[in-house]
């Protein structure tokens, strides 16, 4: 199929005039690529007129559809988005004329904003850029109403069209939402109304006897002086527009009943004396009424249908239009200098609702319950009227933004409008709960402002002795007052929180309703809530004790609200504060009491991270304080909870409870980890109970064989003589299962720093001992017992080390003495060396190997820089390069330290550790001191491996 070359050009123009638009959005109009394609789309729009045509070429949009000349054009995703932009700008279609030039084309594009804008505003932009064009013109959309509807319409109907006069439609949507236009249909009812009566109306544009006409025309009817009833007369001036009469005006005059409130550009001709109020009946038949005139304003029945508007008033009693033009009066006055307000109906019918009840409450015609009652039913009556205008409301609600209930924002208006006196009495009785929260939320604040801040109280405990009422609808209303007011309760008196918590949370145990049980735990959560963020301790106890009353009667309940009250969650922070400040801490201590698992567990870790024994003291002191539930959960944990929980719970309970570690720990420590059994040593070790030596020995033979090592080094440190037993048996070479001589030596070690006498025979002999070539044990082996006897007998060792075959470098790196009142949980069991040149060790037994680069060490380990990242607690073989030569040792990999990374030595042959030894002491520097503080302090010495 042949194809008209002027169509392509004309579909090539569309694609190049919508990239021209991109590429200014992208890049900005001025820019070289822009300019380059609004060239390209100039000859593509020149090739795409005929030469001989006078129309030229029209481009169209339709919702997402782009027409050319009419023809849907079918184009990509970008052609669609540029149809609905001109279609939700109002935008019909453009017509370019063979008379256009390349400027025009180049307005026309500059005319589209490079940013975000409304629809609105590319129509204006368009019309303010081709001012004067002559080659191009931009369509728009129009709706046009027409007289033909009215050919059938009741007079009513034409009544209102010539009161409105020849308006389009947009300028009658704007007039039905104008109070003043509202006034004059209803004007035009009355004369209608009165048409062949008495009425004595003068006869006008509008026909004889419509009560409407030009300037002059009075507008009569019942209403007109002399006739008794408290009527509105009107006179209209041009265009339609309300005259501001004179008293006594040869137009006619604007009369309004006694009180109402006179617009502003209106001058009163005279008053009616009081007026009688409409009944309930009577005021539903005028909300009636604005809910068919809704209908007319939604253009859901249009001009014509103003007509059955006008017959609905005109059919309604004299007070009920007195009432309906006091409130329109009311509104036009406050809407003269600004503009009419889209939801003005539903304002007016609002406004009628809540002066209606007001009246009725002033009166003591009904209770405030009633008041409630009454205006559910107008709101009911309100809602479709609401429906119908409030489409905005809906787009929001579809949009996820939540809206105030209409329902609620009616209440609120009604007791808005309570003299201050009817409020005070209403909150100080059994029925406040039918005020709305933020009425009395500001109220209350404007009390406490005032200085009455015992008044405030007073009323606020009123409001939440409502939760306990009889009445279902009372308890929910005072359920969710209580929720929103929150804060308020808070900040007048913590002490009111702590009552209001009292009244919901007895309420969550006996509450039969299901809807009001929800309301009521919303409540209970919501003011839990506040005690927490508000640091209200007595509140929050108290809501923690009542949340234990209701689980014993609905557990089920009790689980979902504690894990939403937000205490739990605050309790790192609750622990935090007690530790810094004890003293002013003392109802933190209750509330932590009546969460034991959640503090424990916080207390656990903090103990297990402490570098300092004065902070690891407090904590254990906080802990006792919680009593024996919070050991009774530690004991529970261990003796049957999860392995992870179980091994974080160990440190904190030795120094609470030892014992129950004694009983609970070593039938379980053989099931765990190596890594777990090591963190749990050190655990004990750091925890500085006094009992911590019998619960080491008591898990030395169920421990792993690489972890015994460090369980010795642990007793030894602990300076307990009930240990020398087990160590003289391991010494004499009853070792455990599993282990080996490195042990033997440890034991050694562990002698020399228990002060005991016991023990000397056993090290002499071990020194001393020697066979037909040579001496009984091995050097390493004396050369750690003569190192104790250092420290258990000088005399003696300094008499045996002439002829003891060891040399004076040897004994250099002996094992540090350890000090019983250090300010530090753990201290350094070895010398630490910095070497000369780094030691290189490689591991022989991982898949992938790596290399180590030693630059700090001693006899139980040091600190390397790692070729590669491995885990803590990885058990790695060490190939230690001395020249030729090489040492085997087997490590446990600890924790990172800046770059580099801890290792612990737990296994090694005896000659090769003594060749170890000599190789650390002649290498080294300088000795790294006992006590690092800075290194100390830095790094979680329970948790952390510190090599030794």
């Amino acid at each position: 199929m042949k194809i008209d070359p002027h169509s392509a050009s004309a579909r090539a123009f569309v694609r190049s005039l919508n990239i021209l638009l991109k590429f200014a959005r992208l890049y900005g109009y001025d820019h070289v690529r822009t300019i380059e394609h609004l060239d390209i789309a100039w000859r593509e729009l020149q090739g795409a007129i005929p030469p001989a045509s006078q129309s030229g070429l029209l481009l169209g949009a339709t919702g997402s559809q782009l027409l050319l000349d009419g023809v849907p054009l079918e184009g990509a995703p970008a052609e669609r988005q540029f149809a609905l932009l001109l279609s939700t700008a109002g935008i019909a279609s453009v017509q370019f004329f063979p008379t256009v030039t390349y400027e025009e084309l180049r307005r026309f594009a500059r005319a589209f904003p490079t940013s975000k804008a409304k629809p609105a505003e590319l129509a204006l932009q368009l019309k303010s850029a081709l001012v004067g064009a002559r080659g191009l013109r931009i369509n728009e959309i129009c709706f046009i109403a027409t007289d033909a509807r009215l050919k059938d319409a009741s007079v009513a109907a034409q009544l209102a069209v010539a009161s409105l006069g020849d308006a389009s439609q947009d300028q009658f949507k704007r007039w039905l939402n104008d109070p003043q236009k509202l006034l004059e249909l209803i004007a035009a009812a009355q004369g209608s109304h009165v048409e062949g009566g008495s009425g004595s109306g003068t006869a006008g544009a509008a026909g004889p006897g419509t009560g409407l006409g030009t300037r002059g025309t009075t507008a009569s009817g019942p209403g007109v002086p002399g006739t008794g009833n408290p009527e509105i007369a009107f006179a209209t001036g041009p265009d339609n527009e309300l005259s501001s009469l004179s008293p006594g005006g040869d137009a006619g005059g604007y009369w309004i009943p006694a009180g109402a409130a006179v617009p502003e550009g209106l001058v009163p001709s005279y008053s009616v004396g009081k007026t009688v109020a409409p009944s309930e009946a009577e005021m539903f038949k005028i909300l009636g009424a604005l809910t068919t005139f809704g209908q007319i304003a939604s253009a859901q029945g249009g001009i014509a249908g103003a007509g059955t508007f006008q017959q609905q008033i005109a059919q309604l009693p004299g007070t009920a239009q007195s009432t309906l033009r006091q409130a329109l009066a009311g509104l036009a006055a406050q809407t003269t200098q600004a503009k009419p307000d889209e939801t003005m109906l539903v304002q007016l019918a609002e406004h009628l609702a809540i002066r209606f009840a007001l009246e009725q409450f002033e009166h003591g015609d009904v209770k405030v319950s009633a008041v409630r009652q009454m205006l559910d039913r107008m709101n009911q009556e309100i809602e479709s009227l609401r429906n119908i205008l409030g489409a905005h409301e809906n787009k929001m609600t579809d949009a996820g933004i939540l809206v105030e209930s209409h329902r609620e924002i009616l209440d609120r208006q009604f007791w808005a409008a309570v003299p201050e006196s009817g409020k005070q009495s209403v909150l100080l009785s059994e029925e406040a709960w039918c005020i709305p929260p933020r009425n009395v939320q500001s109220y209350v604040a404007g009390l406490m402002e005032k200085g009455n801040v015992a008044e405030a109280i007073e009323i606020l405990q009123n409001y939440a002795s409502c939760a306990d009422s009889e009445e279902a609808d009372a308890r929910k209303k005072a359920a969710v007052g209580l929720s929103e007011m929150a804060e308020l309760y808070s900040k007048a008196d913590p002490k009111l929180l702590g009552e209001a918590l009292r009244h919901v949370g007895l309420r969550l145990s006996v509450e039969q309703d299901a809807g009001v049980q929800g309301m009521v735990s919303a409540a209970f959560v919501r003011l839990s809530q506040e005690a927490a963020s508000s640091r209200s301790f007595s509140a929050m106890e108290q809501a923690l004790e009542l949340l234990d009353g209701v689980e014993t009667q609905r557990p089920g309940i009790a689980r979902s609200l504690r894990g939403k009250m937000g205490i739990e969650e605050r309790v790192p922070d609750f622990v935090d504060e007690a530790l810094r400040a004890r003293q002013v801490a003392a109802g933190l201590t209750g509330v932590l009491k009546l969460l034991p698992q959640a503090a424990m567990e916080q207390l656990s870790a903090r103990f297990n991270r402490c570098s300092q024994r004065q902070d690891a003291e407090n904590i254990a002191n906080l802990a006792g304080d919680l009593g024996e539930e919070g050991l009774q959960y530690l004991r529970s944990t261990l003796r049957g909870g999860p392995g992870a929980e179980a091994v974080e719970m160990v440190g904190l309970l030795s120094k609470l409870d030892p014992h129950a570690v004694e009983v609970f720990l070593p039938g379980r420590i053989k099931d765990f980890a190596r890594s777990a059994q090591d963190r749990i040593v050190r655990q004990i070790s750091g925890s500085g109970a006094t009992g911590r030596c019998r619960i080491l020995l008591d898990i030395l033979d169920y421990v792993d064989p690489l972890i015994m090592p460090l369980v010795i080094d642990e007793i030894g440190v602990s300076a307990d003589r009930d240990a020398l037993g087990r160590l003289l048996t391991i010494v004499d070479g009853d070792l455990p299962i599993g282990s080996g001589q490195y042990l033997r030596v440890k034991a050694v070690e562990a002698l020399g720093r228990i002060p005991a006498t016991e023990s000397v025979a056993a090290l002499k002999r071990i020194a001393s001992g020697k066979k037909v070539f040579g001496w009984t044990h091995s050097q390493e082996l004396r050369i750690a017992a003569l190192q104790a006897l250092e420290k258990l007998d000088l005399a003696w060792a300094q008499e045996f080390l002439p002829k003891s075959g060891i040399e004076n470098e040897d004994l250099t790196l002996a094992p540090l003495t350890i000090l019983a009142n250090s300010k530090f949980v753990r201290q350094r069991r070895h010398t630490r060396v910095r070497l000369r040149k780094p030691l290189t060790a490689v591991s022989t037994n991982l898949k992938e190997n790596c290399r180590l680069e030693i630059k700090t060490a001693s006899l139980a380990g040091g600190v390397a820089t790692i070729s590669r990242h491995l885990a803590p607690g990885t058990q790695v073989q060490l190939k230690l390069q001395l020249g030729l030569r090489s040492l085997q040792a087997t490590a446990l990999m600890r924790d990172y330290r800046a770059q580099d990374m801890a290792f612990e030595i737990v296994d090694m042959n005896l000659d090769e550790r003594t060749k170890y030894r000599r190789l650390l002491a002649g290498k080294l520097t300088r000795l790294v001191p006992a006590i690092e503080e800075s290194a100390v302090t830095t790094a979680p010495p329970v948790d952390t491996a510190i090599a030794r």
